[in-house]
């Protein structure tokens, strides 16, 4: 895979992540406005930002699962809403962080823990690498393997001839589909 789409995958999780987040936020911003005595009509107008936000969302990550590998775009996306959803948090809701030592060091944890699941599942070749097991067997030149993947595939189409349809068959009744139209 070139480095280009690993980015492209990296891009598309958190953007969709980010927009998940902040359409969190600006729902919950509403109701703030509401209860520090601003127009009922905020609160509104702020779910529909945030339903905008959502939409947006879906379309980057759906995008991005389309182009790339499901478990960079989803983990990015995951980690992207949660720093989004903390930061915006803290920041213009005036949330806290814990006090407690526990809390904080609970925090702190599970911070670690979301970044390192993301190093591990981006370097996961290599690490498979590091764990002992079976050893591939090499492959042999290419020509004995595509004939035998040939073989294969003709014997499966063979095996069961009324669950798939020839091509020919297809074109067949297209177009004569397209004759009855006209």
């Amino acid at each position: 895979m070139m480095e280009y789409e690993v980015v492209e995958e990296i891009m598309y999780g958190l953007e969709s992540g980010i927009l998940f987040g902040m359409a969190s936020i600006i729902s919950n911003m509403g109701f703030l406005f509401l209860e520090q005595g601003f127009s009922p009509l905020l609160v509104p107008v702020c779910i529909a930002i945030s339903i905008s936000c959502s939409r947006t969302r879906f379309f980057y990550q759906t995008r991005g699962l389309k182009h790339g590998r499901a478990i960079v775009v989803s983990t990015y996306a995951t980690v992207a809403s949660i720093v989004t959803g903390v930061l915006a948090g803290m920041i213009a809701l005036g949330e806290r962080l814990p006090t407690s030592l526990v809390g904080r060091l609970s925090l702190l944890l599970g911070w670690l823990l979301i970044m390192v699941g993301v190093v591990l599942l981006m370097s996961s070749r290599w690490v498979i690498r590091l764990f002992p097991g079976p050893s591939r067997p090499p492959t042999r030149s290419g020509v004995g393997r595509s004939s035998n993947l040939r073989r294969s595939a003709s014997a499966v189409r063979d095996s069961s001839p009324s669950a798939a349809i020839q091509a020919a068959t297809l074109h067949h009744l297209i177009s004569s589909a397209a004759k009855e139209k006209a």
